[in-house]
């Protein structure tokens, strides 16, 4: 616990001397530009000496050996809360060293104070002026003081003139968390331009302000980047996909979604469905109702009439229609709403009708009747073809006759008497 702590505290406590400049003025802005090692070496070099104090440099020795020694955080804390340095530099020394105790107590507010106030003092070593910079920015951070962060990175940055990806990436995701996404682009690209190794995070920065500004294609350049150079983060491949989707490239939204679904990179539902979409849309039905199907058996889609019905009206699509028959049942099997119930025994008594599966297609046109389907007239004529072509003319002049009693049914309805009767008679069957 303890030797992170130490490693902050400067050695030169112990000696009583350490390096002091005098404050000077730094931009609030995040001034990229930063200085040249030789420009930082000046800085270090014009800073001056000066000793701790005696009183001060006894008590700091007392908690820090007590933290130290005995782990006792608290302890440390009550004895530097104490102290009432009246020099500048002891002062800032003290906040520094109390500021880490409380951070690592959780007080992070109290933490946040003294840091920054030991920052703005600007009469630390160069080191410790650096690491009192960067501590009050990531304390900003944590209590989501956004502005406070930036102000204090870029105090860091010109203070340090070191090209630090993770400071550029809290940067961005400071601007980022202020809404002010456009700002986000320019410490992400230097995140990504300093890590040794990719880091996803600084491309989902960018992912984000693009996509947040509906700049879609900016985010499919970034994405399609960083599956250059880190083609395993799953997640992109459906990411990809979608604004694929979002910028109509609907081939190419398709082709992205199915190397993410043979990879086996889906695990959410909606992965799934958008690629039966896609498959839907770019005219290839079957993959779409078969893919749906076959998820929807695996639990990986929700068994729901919606989804059923989908499955069902792409199989009719692809002129699948015993299997669209199949499916519309299973749909009328979880329905809760009897007129959709209705509809669906509709839906699965025509699949029949197509595939020439007559007799199955009476009994489902039958439990449409039975669930109330509320446009009876036509549910008669299909009852009435479906008899008809199972040779059952007495049962298709019966429905026919019933379709006659709607309007917008009785001019077919009597012409098919007319063909029942003939063909009827052909066959030597006394209607």
């Amino acid at each position: 616990m303890h030797k992170k702590l130490s490693m902050l505290i400067s050695a030169s406590v112990l000696c009583g001397v350490v390096a002091v400049g005098s404050p000077t003025a730094m931009a609030q802005d995040i001034n990229y530009n930063l200085p040249s090692a030789e420009q930082v070496q000046q800085q270090k070099d014009s800073r001056g000496s000066k000793a701790v104090s005696e009183r001060i440099g006894r008590r700091i020795m007392a908690a820090f050996d007590l933290y130290t020694e005995e782990e006792d955080v608290k302890g440390a804390i009550a004895i530097l809360e104490d102290l009432d340095p009246s020099d500048s530099f002891d002062r800032a020394y003290v906040d520094r060293f109390l500021a880490n105790l409380l951070t690592e107590d959780e007080r992070i507010n109290d933490a946040l104070k003294l840091a920054k106030r030991s920052a703005d003092a600007n009469v630390l070593s160069w080191n410790d002026q650096a690491t009192i910079l960067r501590l009050s920015a990531q304390l900003s951070l944590q209590v989501e003081d956004y502005r406070g962060a930036l102000q204090y990175y870029g105090k860091w940055l010109q203070f340090t003139g070191e090209a630090n990806p993770d400071v550029f990436l809290r940067i961005a995701n400071a601007y980022y968390e202020l809404k002010e996404y456009d700002k986000v682009i320019k410490p992400a690209d230097l995140a990504i331009a300093n890590y040794e190794e990719p880091n996803k995070n600084a491309y989902v920065m960018k992912v984000a302000s693009y996509y947040e500004r509906k700049m879609y294609q900016d985010a499919i350049d970034v994405l399609e980047a960083g599956l250059e150079v880190l083609p395993g983060e799953t997640t992109w491949w459906n990411q990809l996909g979608m604004i694929y989707m979002l910028e109509e490239e609907l081939d190419k939204a398709l082709q992205t979604l199915e190397i993410a679904y043979l990879a086996g990179y889906f695990d959410k539902e909606n992965q799934f469905k958008a690629l039966v979409q896609l498959y839907a849309n770019n005219g290839i039905p079957f993959d779409a109702a078969r893919l749906m199907v076959k998820h929807l058996e695996s639990g990986d889609i929700e068994k729901t009439s919606r989804n059923y019905r989908s499955a069902a009206s792409n199989f009719e699509m692809a002129r699948e229609y015993s299997r669209a028959a199949k499916i519309y049942a299973l749909a009328a099997g979880v329905e809760s709403d009897k007129d959709d119930r209705a509809d669906l025994y509709r839906k699965k008594g025509t699949a029949h009708l197509r595939a020439e599966e007559y007799d199955a297609a009476t009994d489902a046109y039958l439990k449409a009747l039975d669930e109330g389907y509320d446009e009876p007239g036509s549910i008669y004529m299909s009852l009435a073809e479906a008899y008809f072509y199972q040779n059952k003319f007495s049962q298709a002049l019966k429905y026919v006759t019933e379709a006659q009693k709607f309007n917008d049914q009785r001019r077919n309805a009597r012409s098919w008497e007319s063909y029942i009767r003939s063909k009827a008679s052909n066959r030597g069957v006394s209607l």
